[in-house]
């Protein structure tokens, strides 16, 4: 189990930073643990992996700029960081559903 100020300085620092690729290794310094008892620790405490907390805190932006922007699908999976509007598709697909398109079209009836 992590310490709540470890939780908060891992969970502050990938925020912080969703448009970035995770380093595992410098979350783990941060919270002074190895690198593999950082990973074991967080998803004993959180209830999942630190990247998969990662890519849902992504994911969770991306409907967002989806909802309230104009922005084109490409745009929105670079500042979310994703390497390509591909890449963006297929992740927000298998959390979400249904294509980043389609879920814009959807919100914009609601």
């Amino acid at each position: 189990m992590l310490a709540p100020w470890q939780v908060g300085c891992a969970k502050s620092f990938m925020l912080g930073n969703l448009s970035e690729p995770l380093q595992i290794a410098e979350l783990a310094c941060m919270c002074r643990l190895s690198p593999a008892y950082f990973v074991r620790a967080f998803a004993n405490t959180v209830g999942v992996a630190p990247y998969a907390w990662f890519l849902g805190r992504r994911v969770a932006r991306a409907q967002s700029l989806l909802a309230n922007s104009e922005l084109p699908l490409a745009q929105i999976a670079l500042d979310c960081g994703f390497s390509d509007q591909a890449h963006f598709t297929n992740a927000f697909g298998k959390a979400i559903g249904m294509t980043p398109a389609r879920w814009r079209k959807q919100a914009e009836r609601s």
